[in-house]
């Protein structure tokens, strides 16, 4: 089966953030499923922070969408 292009927005848990509930981690990956995706999403934040694989799961998936999509949100750009 063929990768897809999925994008997934996770939330960071609380002792990670800056400001819970508004520090994000939008990801572009290629995966077979969803699940797949989330999980690689997760794996690539937790690389980024410094965080132990096994906690990779507590970064929290908001969204999961087919395709790649860019954020065009004004703060993503600040």
């Amino acid at each position: 089966m063929k990768a897809k292009k999925f994008t997934v927005l996770l939330l960071r848990p609380d002792y990670m953030a800056d400001g819970f509930g508004e520090d994000t981690y939008l990801a572009h990956v290629r995966a077979q499923n969803p699940e797949t995706a989330i999980e690689q999403a997760q794996q690539e934040v937790a690389k980024l922070d410094d965080i132990d694989d096994a906690k990779a799961a507590d970064y929290y998936p908001l969204i999961t969408i087919k395709g790649l999509h860019e954020d065009l949100t004004p703060e993503a750009y600040r």
